[in-house]
């Protein structure tokens, strides 16, 4: 009898991303640290005077993938979401048009080959997404190519006590993911030149619950104590959703207050944020 493949407890969204388009529900860690990542957009928006924006690659958030620049499409910035997927950019695009948001969605095969003219957006970014990408050198040197004043790099936090339990835990060799991609040095060394310099970096989405790379509820089954789960009572599947796609829809306008409460890790000293930070970012401009 086959032994049935181990469930990736490391990167949890390579294999659950189809699910979350057919339940939103998110659970409160993705929820958060899209609500955390807005607060850095804001300051971004108005420090560059951004008005267009390339988000590439558009996949490795857990949850719902291809919506991380929902914000900027509400702020009235033009946004591009790029990814390699045909589907999940086709269902991506369908989560957007359901809000009324508007995007310009791109598939890409080759993210160090992008189809546009030099200097065509005023910010690029991505968030957890450095790690799927082959040659940094390459893709930096296009991204730069294609932005004229600002680049957002978000990566996990490979100092962060959730990362090392993660990693330690999950030994199997995953495909196409390229883990030293989010070492500091090399993304520094890719993307700083003589024209883009580092501006800034540091830590964010430090909640108070570990970094698990899925919802809380999943984790608990996956190590077989599901019976830990909050379970829900109600008849309505989606009775207790956390999803940020309600608050973008109006639905549930508190959420934001709801979930943001839990953000006072995010001026913690250095030493807590190194060890129990889920992530940290890099601000680059020209």
């Amino acid at each position: 009898m086959t032994e049935a493949p181990r469930p990736n407890t490391f990167l949890a969204v390579l294999d659950t991303w189809p699910e979350y388009f057919k339940n939103p529900h998110e659970g409160l860690g993705t929820t958060y640290e899209r609500f955390i990542l807005h607060r850095y957009f804001e300051r971004l928006k108005n420090e560059y005077e951004v008005k267009s924006v390339l988000e590439v690659p558009s996949f490795g958030m857990t949850g719902i993938s291809g919506i991380n620049s929902l914000w900027w499409a509400k702020q009235g910035v033009a946004v591009t979401v790029l990814d390699d997927h045909p589907e999940r950019l086709r269902q991506t695009e369908h989560v957007w048009q359901s809000l009324n948001l508007n995007a310009n969605f791109e598939l890409s095969a080759d993210f160090t080959r992008l189809d546009f003219n030099d200097q065509s957006f005023d910010l690029g970014w991505n968030f957890a997404a450095l790690w799927f990408i082959k040659d940094l050198d390459l893709f930096f040197a296009e991204l730069k190519r294609v932005v004229r004043k600002a680049l957002f790099i978000c990566v996990p936090n490979h100092l962060g006590l959730g990362y090392r339990l993660r990693k330690w835990s999950y030994k199997n060799d995953i495909p196409d993911l390229f883990p030293e991609n989010i070492h500091p040095r090399k993304i520094i060394a890719a993307a700083q030149d003589d024209q883009w310099r580092l501006k800034g970096s540091g830590y964010l989405d430090i909640p108070p619950w570990p970094d698990i790379a899925m919802k809380k509820e999943d984790i608990l089954k996956k190590l077989g104590l599901g019976f830990l789960a909050k379970r829900n009572t109600s008849d309505d599947p989606q009775a207790g959703r956390v999803s940020i796609i309600d608050w973008f829809a109006g639905a549930q306008p508190e959420l934001e207050k709801n979930v943001v409460k839990y953000d006072f890790l995010e001026k913690a000293p250095f030493p807590v944020k190194q060890i129990w930070a889920h992530h940290r970012y890099f601000i680059f401009a020209r």
